[in-house]
């Protein structure tokens, strides 16, 4: 009986490594393309730049530029090609899966583990950001890092766990704005829980102050520059952004696909979670303070930004949560542990696939189109050595990361944290009059 039950228990365990590994190989084909976005071709042109023309340029824009580090040393491993930075991003959401089969399936079971990594491959935020060339994967895989020592140093303070904790926490802070205000929430959990548990009480309060200030004091050198860009940049508020707007684009951009984006698709998950709150109800939940911590730090990320968004500058998207969205999925893989009848988890998590399944096809659709491969063909028969390309709209200007040897210019729109080179501002069409050579593009 013993060898039988130890046999059972090791084959749960290969069926946990083997559904990460399968995740992993799924998301593969999606980092293999040259196909990136104004916002993914921004992280082009930034990686481009040296190191200190990094730094210099995310002190005017919103990131720390530890994202640029990383991945500009990607960038180089991989021959200076732009699927480099997507290997960056799929390597990164490796680290998370590996998380969810090891450390995570040691303390919550297998069939946690297994919930979560079938969640997390098909989560359409997921499936957006597993390997586009910008920082959520870090963000990702930081934050559920912290979340989850956060959890081992409350249940039992050790150590290894504190000091894992601390450099989890300054990679979290440096990696995403949203990531670091999730993680403050999550300090002042810990703060509580230090003066609450009686077990080495004073070990771990002084344990506390300590790690926050040197978390603190390792922020500092960005503090300044994040401080004076809220003085600096920023849009006034718009009517049309109120927050029922911000309410629906994070659950369109959390359970949509964001490139095709279908309503359907965000009921498909939004059954899943009352179905999954029903269950958390109904049943006693031994993860009941977790789900309530993780559920309501999610709710104040996303309220904080949607209340300055409204309020004061629109500086939220609801792509910003998906750093924090493993919470979520925490909630839901306790719900399913707790059905008894597998027929039923299995009938939830098909569900879930098959709506992954159908933003899995929207994305290889997105990522191997030709519509830039008709624009690289049509660049190299027409541009010559002395013309220029003419922009109306910025965006657009992404296109000169594959074309860097030819001249564009913006007509009318500065953009003070431009990491494009080979660009000038336009402010009057009668500029183009003196360039030679001029190909206009766009009107």
């Amino acid at each position: 009986m013993e060898t039988k039950q130890v046999l059972s228990e090791k084959k749960k365990r290969i069926i946990v490594y083997l559904a990460a590994v399968l995740v992993v190989f799924i998301w593969l084909p999606l980092s293999i393309t040259k196909a990136v976005a104004y916002d993914q071709a921004y992280t082009t042109a930034m990686v481009r730049h040296s190191f200190g023309e990094i730094v210099t340029l995310c002190s005017y824009d919103v990131h720390s530029p530890l994202y640029y580090f990383i991945a500009k040393i990607f960038y180089h491993l991989c021959f200076n090609h732009i699927f480099g930075l997507k290997v960056c991003s799929l390597f990164f959401m490796g680290i998370y899966l590996w998380m969810l089969a090891v450390p995570f399936r040691k303390e919550f079971g297998n069939r946690m583990a297994f919930s979560m990594i079938v969640l997390s491959g098909v989560l359409p935020t997921f499936l957006t950001h597993n390997t586009e060339p910008r920082m959520y994967t870090m963000a990702i895989s930081a934050y559920a890092a912290v979340a989850f020592l956060a959890y081992k140093i409350i249940k039992r303070f050790q150590m290894k766990y504190a000091v894992l904790f601390f450099f989890a926490s300054v990679f979290a802070v440096y990696i995403h704005t949203y990531t670091m205000i999730a993680t403050v929430l999550l300090y002042l959990v810990l703060m509580v829980a230090s003066f609450v548990k009686k077990e080495e009480r004073k070990k771990r309060i002084a344990w506390f102050f300590i790690n926050g200030v040197l978390v603190s004091v390792s922020y500092l050198p960005w503090l300044f520059a994040l401080m004076s860009q809220f003085g600096t940049k920023g849009e006034v508020a718009k009517p049309q952004f109120d927050v029922a707007f911000y309410i629906d684009e994070i659950l369109n951009e959390s359970f949509s696909s964001i490139m095709y984006p279908k309503k359907w698709q965000t009921a498909i998950w939004l059954v899943i979670l009352a179905f999954s709150l029903v269950i958390l109800i109904v049943k006693k939940t031994p993860y009941w303070k977790e789900i309530l911590t993780g559920a309501g730090i999610f709710v104040l990320v996303s309220a904080l930004g949607v209340y300055l968004s409204v309020s004061y500058s629109p500086c939220f998207m609801g792509r910003y949560v998906t750093c924090i969205m493993p919470l979520i999925l925490f909630a839901v893989a306790a719900a399913l542990d707790l059905v008894k009848p597998k027929w039923i988890v299995a009938a939830i998590l098909l569900l879930a696939v098959m709506g992954g399944a159908l933003v899995y096809r929207d994305r290889v659709r997105y990522e191997y189109e030709k519509g830039l491969d008709n624009y690289l063909e049509y660049a190299k028969n027409t541009y010559k050595e002395e013309d220029a390309v003419i922009y109306a709209d910025i965006h657009s200007n992404y296109l000169s990361v594959f074309t860097p040897d030819v001249y564009t210019y913006i007509l009318g729109r500065k953009d003070e944290f431009n990491p494009y080179d080979n660009d000038e501002i336009f402010a009057d069409p009668a500029q183009a009059d003196d360039v030679k050579g001029v190909c206009i593009l766009s009107a």
